[in-house]
């Protein structure tokens, strides 16, 4: 049974760079993608395990997070932009692109995103959760969108362990080959092992990490400070180049 699934997986993984690569070259012909300092997937898990009041505090969460000034501040300074999506996910076949790719340059883009985010009808309710598919799908809307980030990030948030679909960490290395960073933001939910799960399994690439939130502690608090660290880098390590010549 185990060399049955490998050999399923690596089908899987060949026939996920088959599309990618299908993917880039409608792209190439279509013309010149527009330059961003990052590309970003925020895949929030809609999975069953989580109810609707919890939805709605993910989506109110990541709303206020990009209403926050820290996150205007950041998203304004930044080089070309920042192009985000949201992703609902739980199993493959249910997985859902729930707001589409928009550039963020300002207060007006920001906040634009933002209300779309907090309105979001809740899609691909499934009974179970693969985090590889989600990956996977992450990783398509990035080989397939308008944008050429400096710096591409999947941004995974769940409460559950993969039950379903390929090992999370054959997407999260095909993710990182495709220089695509996986970070994680975990809603144990009495798993207290859950966080170590998503740094062995999930999680990779440069500067990847991983925040964790209790159902009951503030979620925007927790977005706003994962949204610092991962659209920050290119504004620090500026800071560290010019010094306070800039």
């Amino acid at each position: 049974m185990q060399g049955r699934s490998m050999k399923s997986t690596r089908i899987a993984s060949r026939l996920f760079a088959l599309s990618c690569l299908l993917i880039q070259a409608a792209i190439t012909k279509a013309g010149a993608p527009e330059p961003v300092a990052v590309e970003l997937v925020l895949a929030v898990d809609t999975s069953i395990s989580v109810n609707a009041g919890e939805y709605r505090l993910q989506m109110h969460g990541i709303a206020n997070a990009f209403r926050s000034p820290e996150i205007l501040d950041i998203i304004s300074r930044q080089p070309g932009g920042v192009a985000v999506t949201l992703v609902h996910w739980s199993l493959g076949s249910l997985n859902h692109q729930a707001v589409g790719w928009h550039h963020l340059h300002d207060f007006a883009t920001t906040t634009a995103f933002a209300n779309l985010v907090e309105t979001a009808p809740r899609q691909g309710a499934g009974r179970g959760t693969s985090i590889a598919d989600a990956i996977y799908y992450s990783v398509k809307l990035i080989e397939g969108n308008t944008y050429e980030g400096k710096s591409r990030k999947i941004d995974i948030s769940g409460d559950p362990r993969s039950n379903s679909g390929s090992p999370p960490q054959s997407a999260r290395d095909i993710a990182v080959a495709r220089n695509i960073t996986v970070n994680g933001l975990t809603i144990p939910d009495g798993d207290r092992q859950l966080v170590d799960y998503y740094r062995a399994y999930v999680i990779g690439g440069p500067d990847a990490f991983v925040l964790t939130v209790g159902r009951d502690r503030d979620f925007t608090t927790a977005m706003r400070l994962k949204l610092e660290r991962e659209l920050n880098i290119f504004l620090s390590s500026n800071a560290r180049r010019c010094g306070t010549a800039c």
